[in-house]
């Protein structure tokens, strides 16, 4: 036996090569053990004087013990593996393993339902086993939930901001009739200087009373065109003589009708009238003056009828203006031969368009390709969006969770109940935001600036002088030891104080005697619950906000808007946390299993 057992020995070490992966390694950790097992063998009483070569029945056997053709693969494994692979590809045995192998696999087909299922439930496995329900599987209902995907189209706004360029054109230019009324004084020619836009001037008439020093005719020419003559009469006697200035009366019209420019030269000059008239030139009286002679002078002009041309010609009820601003201002330009002034030649207008967003409801969804679904002035306005969007249709298959879990060796495992480090702050967290809800639906006709949620009461306390009485003292009012002077007020804020209800605002001198304060007050901001001051307190900083002073306190509540934009992430619940547990009722293991049990049976 102990012949057999050595020999098992050696052809373990020399076999184990052939076993291990890692040949060479496996190799070199085993050949020590293999060693001083063959001396621990031969130490023994029945392996003494013990010769190898009588189990051999010839020379051959002899040799190969004495040198084992396996040597050959000491510190070679690449040939131990080259001759591995030729056996295995010429050996009987193993030529049926592998041909047997190869032909009973089945064919999986990916999209069996059955196989679908399975796979579900191993990649779900750690949810189902701990009764943890996932959008594959739902624990509540018993549901097994196949998970696909839809093409879904939104839209959404850019909120790029739109330029308009507002720009004057002439229409067409109308003619008016103008009426221009002057008075000169002194000594021919006199220059008149008429509106720029001015085309054609078609009558000068001269009408009224004036000053000259002759009381003669008047002869008229307008840019070099005669006009004609006119008489004048004196107003009163005594104004003969040919140096003296004489109060005279004209009436006369001339019909001109000559383009002109807008500067015009009028010569007048005081004629004899007996020459006039017989196709000789009247003879002008040298040194004419004149003061207040009265012109009244018919002009045509043409007037520009201004459009306006907007580059944005079809503005969206979404869009609104937001900024106006002249970039070319007042000037006058020539356009088609005629001066045209504007107060702005270009105005460029900033829109800001808030076009519907479809696309907050597929916020899930995945952004797969965008295209610009509507633009003005060349920018693109809306954003049409293909979002590829989770589907789940759910079957019930009586799938039951949580159920209880075995080792390998068959014992029973029971979990032991623990606490989550984070159930604290997940479960303050949602108690908040539940109760502010409940401010929100116990009111009516609110807005998203009403000031309703985790509103505060401002609460104060009195502490005189000399140690009278100090109604303001943080501790003790349960005793209700030295407080009988304290107001009922007071009374109930000690006791907010105790239950971490208020938060303090500081304290003020609210009575003076000869300049010393007699009696200072203490002012607090008090809440209904805990959870109130707290995300007041942390909620308020985090928003730039204050509870004012001790004078003026401030404990107005926040409102919906200012809810939203607090993180209660990031808040402090820990003085909230001992009143959580202290409402909390967990069922122990065997009440789950008991109630599991009975659900099944039900069903």
């Amino acid at each position: 036996m102990l012949m057999k057992s050595w020999l098992m020995l050696i052809g373990l070490m020399l076999s184990l090569p052939l076993l291990a992966t890692n040949t060479e390694r496996d190799y070199h950790n085993n050949v020590q053990w293999a060693k001083s097992s063959i001396n621990q063998n031969q130490s023994k009483s029945g392996f003494k004087n013990f010769d190898v070569n009588s189990l051999c029945s010839d020379a051959t056997c002899q040799g190969e013990v004495a040198n084992p053709s396996q040597s050959s693969y000491y510190n070679n494994p690449s040939a131990l593996k080259k001759d591995a692979l030729l056996e295995s590809g010429r050996n009987e045995q193993s030529q049926a393993v592998t041909t047997s192998f190869n032909k009973g696999r089945p064919t999986i087909d990916p999209n069996d339902p059955a196989y679908h299922a399975a796979v579900g439930y191993q990649n779900d496995a750690y949810n189902i086993s701990h009764g943890i329900s996932s959008k594959y599987h739902d624990c509540d209902k018993g549901q097994r939930c196949d998970i696909g995907s839809e093409t879904r189209t939104c839209t959404t706004p850019t909120r790029i901001p739109v330029l308009c360029h507002v720009t004057p054109y002439i229409k067409n230019f109308s003619t008016i009739q103008k009426t221009h009324t002057l008075r000169l004084s002194g000594i021919s020619p006199f220059t008149i200087t008429l509106p720029a836009a001015t085309t054609k001037v078609k009558t000068v008439r001269f009408s009224g009373d004036f000053v000259g020093n002759h009381s003669h005719s008047l002869f008229f020419k307008l840019n070099g065109t005669v006009l004609g003559y006119a008489p004048t009469l004196i107003n009163h006697e005594g104004c003969s003589l040919m140096d003296s200035m004489c109060g005279l009366n004209i009436n006369r019209t001339f019909n001109y009708n000559r383009e002109t420019s807008s500067s015009l030269t009028l010569q007048v000059t005081s004629i004899w009238m007996s020459d006039w008239g017989n196709g000789d030139v009247p003879w002008g009286l040298p040194n004419s003056k004149f003061r207040n002679l009265p012109v009244t002078i018919v002009t045509t002009e043409k007037k520009a009828v201004i459009g306006y041309n907007n580059s944005c010609p079809a503005l969206l009820p979404e869009c609104k203006q937001i900024k106006s601003q002249c970039i070319a201002g007042r000037a006058t330009r020539i356009i088609n031969g005629h001066s045209v002034t504007v107060n702005c030649w270009d105005k460029l207008l900033t829109y800001q368009c808030n076009t519907p967003n479809t696309c907050g409801a597929l916020s899930e969804c995945n952004v797969t390709s965008s295209s610009c679904d509507a633009k003005l002035g060349g920018v693109c306005i809306t954003q049409k969006q293909k979002r590829q969007c989770e589907t789940q249709q759910c079957q019930d298959v009586g799938l039951v969770c949580g159920a209880d879990s075995f080792s390998l060796s068959g014992d029973y495992y029971e979990p032991d109940t623990t606490r989550s480090s984070d159930f604290n702050k997940a479960a303050a967290g949602l108690a908040a935001i539940g109760e502010a809800g409940q401010n929100v639906k116990d009111a009516t006709n609110i807005t998203e600036d009403s000031a309703i949620i985790f509103k505060g009461d401002v609460m104060k306390c009195s502490n005189k002088a000399m140690g009278i009485s100090n109604c303001c003292q943080d501790s003790g009012w349960g005793n209700d030891i030295g407080i009988t002077s304290c107001s009922e007020e007071e009374k109930a804020l000690g006791t907010a104080k105790e239950d971490k209800l208020t938060i303090s605002l500081g304290q003020y001198c609210a009575e003076k005697v000869l300049g010393v304060c007699i009696r200072k007050k203490k002012s607090y901001c008090a809440f209904n619950s805990k959870l109130a001051r707290i995300v007041q307190q942390e909620g308020k900083a985090q928003l730039g906000l204050n509870f004012g002073s001790a004078k003026h306190p401030n404990c107005i509540a926040f409102t919906p808007k200012q809810l939203q934009q607090i993180n209660m992430e990031g808040m402090d619940f820990s003085d909230f946390y001992e009143d959580l547990h202290e409402g909390m009722v967990v069922p122990d293991t065997s009440e789950i299993q008991q109630r599991l049990q009975q659900s099944m049976r039900d069903n």
